[in-house]
């Protein structure tokens, strides 16, 4: 059926509207009044072809005014439609088998063997007038024609199915646009879907009933599977370090009783432990997994499940997860031989932090004295648990500060080599020089020598000269000192000299345990050194007099703090290895990220004094972290590849950040930034890590039985009075259908002519106007 129409591209206001109408009705009512009348030696014929003019000129004038068009139609009656979802996500590239000993088959091969032989039944509905239609959906939905409807070609590599989507589309669908009444659904899936089902409150179920037509639900699944699949996992976000921690994971299995295999726990992709697993015949195991961190930061941890042969799905193994590790309260042993100065404000810094926990001692009585003394007389004071903290609980000790005591003579000599044990280990050590144990010698266990960049084996002495200590080359960069030189006072003149120096000497081994002098004495003798031996960290500080940077009468204040307290936090932060020793910071805005989400990298810059720093130029990449998450088949060892890179200029509060687009696969990645110009190997290089995850919006594959799927779809076609079917049968000729759905006028084809552009409706209206003005001056009627 063929029809045409009028249209106007341009409809002015009210006034306009009136105003062009009026201007018409006027023109050509003027001229029905001019020219009925007869005229003196003017032919009736003249006068109506004058008329004529008139009206043709007022038609093009509203033409022009109102951009008319005509507008030819084809239209033809719209049957009800049959819309046909199936299922395009991963669950459908699974294969299953009807009994233990058949050939298994993919679910979406399955969907195809069951659509070509039903292609009598789609030729039916073709018969009754349907208007049938073919999608696919997974995360969305997408219309399929020609030979990929004939073929019904599925890819089975959405990461989500989501039905709810898929229906809330349909119910979206502009009657202007297709104006075909939805008469019924039949979904093509194996139930799987990304929702929780939620019973009555279920959202699939509430927007299939919204949609209001019967659903027809085809399962694909088949019951016997054979796999093995990390289906939860339970890891909190935050860990302590050195606390236990606890990460499980729920393992089903299915067809594989008596299978051996091993699961895997990964930090950053390296192994940390395994746990041998026997598969059940059904059912799900928990597998637990107890880890101490040994250090702070954030980390990538993964459980991997070892895929045995003939699993259905080698992507379901395996799930990672971000942690980032944090130092609860920091435990320091304080020991001293005597109260001064020294030990007092070292003392009261820590004490007066609320998330040290510090044990301090004074150890005032020695051997000698113990032999001096009745044996039967009271003590004054209390034995000092020498086993207790140097063996029984030395190792829950973040920091050990070794402070001017004669251990020799205190009866703690003999504990010297778990204290070096205890750095090789990865604990933080820390001697202070005075008249005492460096001075005296009191330190000469090897074990403890080993892992102490100053030579113990001889006494050094105390020297009372006052001096002013120089700032070396590495003490300029490394974050313990870097104050000084930043400040302006590398020369020492503006505080105080110190009145107290243990001439030690470097130890013959302090090269291999990565040694460096941050503070010289004038004479040139090491004042402030460090060391990383093992996995500990070492500070040797050869004076007592640390103290005047805090207490005097001209002390410079920098960024508000004393130099004192500037000193010694910087050493306690390095000795612990805590993120805010760090003066270049990285930060993302989420641990995980879902696939195609942006992601925001903010970076801090500090000054030495750690006070915002502007103006600094930072380098920033990022790059894979390992194996992808769902790759099990990528290679560890390939080289890595920069996925994205920059640079940022720090803004006056020290402060850049870049968001990137959601270009990421799913997967581990790192991020780092590096101030531009800086030294990887220096003693305190200025680069920060920051790690994350891009994963897929759903889990797809966590669980494949098909019962749960089964269910879900026969509840579904019973809750919008459709029927539910196994793949093995075939689709039905007659399919449930609403019943008052009736044919509509649907438009197969428009063409829109233009009247008034291409300047021919302007011309009209010239010609027509103009050429009545001349014929009636002509004439005399003008």
């Amino acid at each position: 059926m063929e029809r045409w129409r009028i249209t106007a591209g341009h409809v002015p206001g009210p006034f306009g509207l009136v105003l062009v109408l009026a201007a018409v009705v006027f023109a050509i009512v003027e001229a029905a009044r001019a020219y009925r009348k007869p005229v003196p030696g003017v032919s009736p014929r003249l006068r109506a072809g004058l008329f004529a003019l008139r009206c043709a000129g007022a038609l093009a004038l509203l033409a022009v005014a109102l951009e008319l068009s005509l507008s030819f139609e084809t239209t033809s009656a719209a049957g009800p439609r049959l819309v046909i979802l199936a299922d395009d996500s991963a669950s459908m590239s699974i294969a299953d088998a009807d009994a233990p000993d058949q050939k298994a088959m993919r679910r979406v091969d399955r969907v195809r063997d069951l659509w070509q032989r039903s292609a009598d039944a789609r030729a039916a509905w073709k018969e009754q007038g349907l208007a049938v239609q073919v999608r696919r959906f997974g995360e969305g939905s997408e219309a399929l024609t020609g030979e990929a409807e004939a073929n019904l070609e599925l890819t089975a590599r959405q990461p989500a199915s989501d039905l709810t989507r898929a229906l809330a589309e349909l119910a979206a669908v502009d009657p202007a646009v297709d104006p075909r009444p939805l008469a019924g659904v039949i979904v093509l899936s194996d139930g799987l879907f990304d929702r929780t089902d939620r019973g009555a409150d279920d959202p699939l179920v509430l927007a299939a009933r919204e949609l209001g037509v019967p659903i027809t639900t085809v399962s694909a699944g088949a019951p016997h599977l054979v796999d093995l699949a990390l289906t939860e996992l339970r890891a909190g976000e935050f860990a302590f370090v050195e606390n236990v921690v606890e990460f499980a994971a729920d393992i089903e299995a299915h067809g594989l009783e008596g299978a051996q295999t091993e699961v895997v726990l990964r930090r950053d992709g390296q192994v940390v432990a395994t746990e041998p697993f026997v598969a059940p015949a059904s059912g799900l195991t928990t597998v637990r997994f107890e880890v101490a961190p040994d250090r702070v930061g954030q980390f990538v941890y993964e459980i991997e499940v070892r895929p045995v042969e003939g699993e259905a799905s080698p992507h379901n193994n395996r799930r990672a997860f971000v942690v980032k590790v944090l130092r609860d309260k920091v435990r320091a042993l304080h020991v001293a031989g005597r109260p001064d100065w020294d030990v007092r404000a070292l003392r009261t810094l820590l004490g007066r932090d609320p998330n040290v926990e510090l044990l301090s001692y004074y150890i005032l009585r020695g051997a000698d004295d113990a032999d001096r003394e009745d044996p039967l007389a009271p003590l004054s004071l209390i034995a000092f648990p020498t086993d207790e903290l140097f063996k029984e609980q030395l190792g829950s000790f973040d920091l050990v500060i070794l402070h001017n005591f004669d251990a020799l003579n205190h009866q703690v000599g003999r504990y010297l080599p778990d204290i070096g044990r205890y750095v090789e280990e990865g604990g933080a050590l820390v001697m202070i020089g005075g008249d005492m144990g460096l001075a005296t010698g009191d330190y000469p266990a090897p074990a403890l020598s080993a892992v102490v960049p100053v030579d113990l084996r001889v006494p050094t002495g105390l020297d009372t000269e006052p001096f002013r200590p120089a700032v070396t080359d590495a003490g300029r960069r490394h974050p313990i000192t870097a104050w000084i030189d930043h400040s302006g006072l590398s020369n020492w003149s503006a505080l105080p000299a110190l009145d107290s120096y243990n001439p030690a000497k470097l130890a013959r081994h302090e090269a291999e345990i990565g040694s460096a002098v941050l503070l010289r004495h004038p004479e040139g003798g090491p004042l402030l050194t460090i060391a990383e031996p093992g996995r500990g960290r070492v500070l040797v500080l050869s004076t007592g007099a640390s103290w005047r940077l805090g207490f005097h009468a001209d002390l410079p204040i920098v960024d508000g703090a004393r130099p004192y307290d500037l000193l010694w936090l910087g050493a306690i932060r390095w000795l612990l290895r805590d993120s805010a020793a760090d003066r270049l910071t990285l930060e993302t805005d989420r641990p995980t990220y879902l696939l195609g989400a942006p992601i925001t990298l903010r970076a801090a810059a500090l000054s030495p004094s750690y006070a915002p720093e502007a103006g600094v130029e930072v380098a920033w990449r990022v790059q894979p972290l390992g194996r992808a998450a769902d790759d099990p088949g990528a290679d560890p060892n390939a080289p890595v590849t920069i996925l994205s890179q920059g640079t940022w200029t720090t803004d006056a509060l020290g402060r850049a950040s870049e968001t990137l687009g959601g270009g990421l696969s799913v997967g581990a990645y790192e991020a780092v930034a590096q101030r531009a110009g800086s030294d990887e190997s220096a003693a305190a290089p200025q680069q920060a890590r920051r790690v994350f995850l891009v994963q897929a919006a759903g889990r797809e594959l966590t669980r494949l039985a098909s019962g749960p799927g089964d269910e879900r779809l026969e509840r579904l076609a019973e809750a919008t009075g459709g029927r539910w079917l196994r793949a093995s049968d075939e689709l039905p000729a007659e399919p449930p259908l609403k019943a008052d759905r009736q044919d509509r006028e649907r438009v197969d084809s428009r063409r829109d002519v233009p009247v008034w552009s291409g300047g021919f409706a302007m011309l009209l209206l010239v010609l027509c106007l103009g050429g009545e003005v001349l014929v009636r001056r002509r004439i005399g009627l003008a």
